[in-house]
């Protein structure tokens, strides 16, 4: 599915914590509605940043992988 993307986040490169980190900080910079794409290349981010959306009430609209990357596309509520 093709959203809007209103930030990206670019953790490719970080490796914990700074994945969740950075994500952390990104959604403190777009309104509630908008939508975030956080990409990382940690392989820990594959449960962290599925847990911070939960943990935070945002929404996890989107996870894929591909090109040595995770993507995930977060709606902050």
């Amino acid at each position: 599915m093709e959203y809007e993307i209103d930030l990206t986040v670019d953790a490719k490169g970080k490796k914990c914590p700074m994945p969740v980190l950075m994500t952390s900080q990104g959604i403190k910079k777009i309104e509630p509605g908008q939508i975030m794409l956080v990409e990382a290349t940690d392989g820990g981010s594959r449960s962290d940043i599925p847990a911070w959306a939960k943990d935070t009430g945002n929404e996890l609209l989107e996870t894929s992988s591909g090109d040595g990357f995770y993507r995930y596309v977060i709606r902050k509520k």
